[in-house]
């Protein structure tokens, strides 16, 4: 789901892997903020949705010292890659986004 307010847009990925976003990845999905598919996995995030959606934030959703070793170091590698600005809720709990229509922020929960 992509919702988009002014010049601002971000891409709700839910659960999506690499067949679903090859083809995604033919359309304009361009999107300030990514919310990275499927927790972090290898199959999920490929180059070709990066390079779709150019964004500037990504969060992912993934609990802390999950079995299935969420995120994967490839997934964070291609997202420093391409110098997205990375949220993880393992390390910094919920995070709040800002869309104003012009840009986006991002203000994680404080963690005690």
């Amino acid at each position: 789901m992509k919702i988009s307010f002014g010049k601002t847009s971000a891409l709700l990925t839910g659960d999506i892997e690499r067949p679903t976003e090859k083809r995604l990845a033919v359309e304009d999905l361009s999107a300030v903020l990514l919310k990275v598919a499927h927790h972090g996995s290898a199959t999920s995030t490929t180059p070709e949705l990066l390079a779709a959606t150019h964004p500037q934030l990504a969060v992912i959703s993934v609990g802390a010292r999950n079995v299935y070793g969420h995120p994967r170091m490839e997934v964070l590698q291609r997202l420093q890659g391409r110098q997205v600005r990375t949220y993880r809720t393992d390390m910094q709990g919920a995070v709040t986004f800002y869309l104003d229509g012009k840009g986006a922020s991002a203000k994680p929960a404080a963690l005690h």
